[in-house]
């Protein structure tokens, strides 16, 4: 017979941390029942290579050090920030 989780919700986070250091959690697996998670639906986002000299990717990589980012996030927000400006 499986074994049935105590009501996590009449207990302190001390006694909940001190039962999962004195159980297992696989003992418990077929009391358990199935979740169907939802995800929310974010819009996709497509890959795309880009190609630049080093020079170039250097002073990227710089500039997005500088503010503590990574270059590709960096290359995003200019992009993004000149279509919306070109928008107008």
């Amino acid at each position: 017979m499986a074994k049935q989780l105590p009501d996590f919700n009449k207990m302190t986070d001390k006694e909940i941390a001190k039962f999962w250091e004195e159980h297992d959690a696989g003992d418990y697996w077929p009391s358990l029942k199935k979740e169907k998670e939802q995800f929310k639906n974010k819009a996709l986002k497509k890959t795309i290579s880009m190609r630049f000299d080093s020079d170039t990717l250097n002073a990227l990589k710089k500039v997005a050090n500088s503010k503590g980012i990574g270059y590709q996030t960096l290359i995003r927000m200019w992009v993004k920030e000149r279509l919306k400006k070109d928008a107008s």
